[in-house]
């Protein structure tokens, strides 16, 4: 399905602003800051209108927002330029661009001090009510068309296990749920089983949230948080929430597996 001509004009115009590509560049290097952090990128401009171009970008999409206590926290979100680039790139060079893409942010990132964690953090909005979006997030023959190929399975309560397994029933991620309000949110955590080498890593948390923006749109929001650096599962989710999300857009809009994702 392309990017409807609208949202492609808004993603291009807000990124033609030097100062709002300043902001997306200070994010990639540091993703989750503060904004009073962000003010001192562009110090010469004042809060005011730093806030304005944050406004910008996450109205086109580009940046997340959440807030904690008195905070509010700024997230890179990939998911726009992933649609943007499928507008004129098929799927197939898509998926391979950004493994690609992340092949080469891992080399040149060896021996960088990094933090112990990171959050990974990505939006989008579906043609659909959040009813539809959910029952594409939580039936396994839904999900394995748009999740890897993944079924999940859950009994959907609090404390419940929950895994996306093969079609050979071999486990590729496994959890417990911690939080669920069908039709608004679900948050679990994450261990990537689909290999040893990342089985082995520290548990990280993924948090889904639904938002209704209308009669049949829903703004999806992920929360990959708790993400250890440097291991085997940092390099392999590491712009995969971006791919999911574009993937159950697809999916929940067209009926169409993207390439790859079933």
């Amino acid at each position: 399905m392309p990017v409807p001509a609208h949202d492609v004009d808004r993603t291009i115009r807000a990124l033609a602003d030097p100062h709002r590509r300043a902001l997306l560049d200070s994010l990639r290097n540091s993703d989750g800051q503060p904004v009073r952090d962000l003010e001192g990128v562009l110090p010469h401009l004042g809060r005011h209108a730093v806030l304005k171009h944050l406004r910008v970008l996450e109205g086109a999409g580009l940046v997340a927002t959440r807030k904690i206590g008195r905070s509010r926290f700024v997230h890179l979100n990939p998911a726009a330029i992933v649609d943007l680039a499928r507008r004129w790139i098929d799927d197939y060079s898509a998926f391979a661009g950004l493994a690609l893409t992340r092949l080469r942010d891992h080399v040149e990132s060896v021996g960088e001090i990094m933090a112990t964690t990171r959050t990974l953090t990505a939006t989008v909005v579906i043609e659909a009510t959040p009813d539809r979006v959910w029952e594409a997030m939580t039936d396994p023959e839904q999900t394995r068309r748009w999740f890897f190929g993944g079924l999940v399975r859950s009994g959907w309560t609090v404390g419940d296990p929950i895994e996306w397994v093969d079609s050979e029933g071999t486990s590729l991620i496994a959890g417990e749920i911690t939080e669920i309000e069908p039709g608004v949110r679900l948050v679990h955590t994450f261990s990537a089983t689909w290999s040893p080498e990342t089985a082995a890593d520290p548990v990280s948390t993924y948090r889904w949230e639904l938002e209704a923006m209308g009669p049949a749109m829903t703004r999806v929001t992920v929360t990959h948080s708790d993400v250890p650096v440097g291991t085997p599962t940092e390099q392999q989710v590491d712009g995969g929430t971006s791919l999911v999300l574009s993937a159950l857009k697809t999916y929940t809009e067209t009926g169409r597996t993207m390439p790859g994702m079933g």
